[in-house]
């Protein structure tokens, strides 16, 4: 089954958050950073058993990005607990790719630093767009991008039902869905609302 895609569009507004007392931002350095951002992805976006191949697999062999600029980690006290790369590709459209937080700091809402990380650099590049993708089951991952702008995509078949059941489980009554080319495609609304609109 096709992966959910978010489109977050150039130019929309954004909430700034302060980053809770302990915690700050850094970028890829070394070699040892590769295992730090494989814990990170220990939730569905590598296998619990992967290692340094796993980082050169999803960052290392994207000639799009440059490990040293578009790989960021969320430290807490110095050590990394999330990850985030963003980058641009030749179309001048940007990628939220990888974002993991380490098992034992999920749940505490820290995945929306990530998303303000990625948004800041892509206005800052000056993209058109941020793209990402994303599955249903990552419940926390889907409500954070959803509250941080970014907008479901029709590229595939299925995706409106998908995304109505998504909207139902949130309670949100409605959202802007795009097209792939990122024009606005129709407001869709949440499968159980009685008044939607076909």
């Amino acid at each position: 089954m096709a992966q959910l895609k978010m489109y977050r569009l150039a130019g929309m507004p954004f909430k700034e958050y302060e980053l809770p007392e302990g915690y700050s931002i850094s970028k890829y350095k070394t070699e040892k950073d590769k295992l730090d951002w494989v814990e990170c992805c220990k939730n569905g976006l590598v296998a619990d058993d992967a290692d340094e191949k796993a980082f050169d697999e999803a960052i290392t062999n994207n000639q799009d990005i440059n490990i040293f600029n578009d790989v960021f980690f969320l430290d807490y006290n110095g050590e990394h607990i999330g990850t985030v790369t963003a980058f641009v590709n030749e179309k001048n459209i940007g990628d939220m790719h990888m974002v993991g937080i380490r098992s034992d700091y999920r749940g505490r809402g820290l995945a929306k630093y990530l998303s303000l990380i990625t948004i800041k650099e892509m206005e800052k590049r000056g993209v058109k767009y941020t793209l990402l993708t994303t599955d249903e089951w990552r419940k926390g991952a889907v409500k954070s991008y959803l509250s941080a702008g970014f907008l479901p995509v029709k590229y595939d078949r299925g995706m409106i039902p998908r995304w109505e059941a998504v909207l139902e489980e949130y309670g949100i009554d409605s959202v802007l869905m795009l097209r792939n080319n990122a024009k606005p495609f129709r407001l869709i609304y949440r499968s159980g609302l009685k008044t939607r609109k076909e």
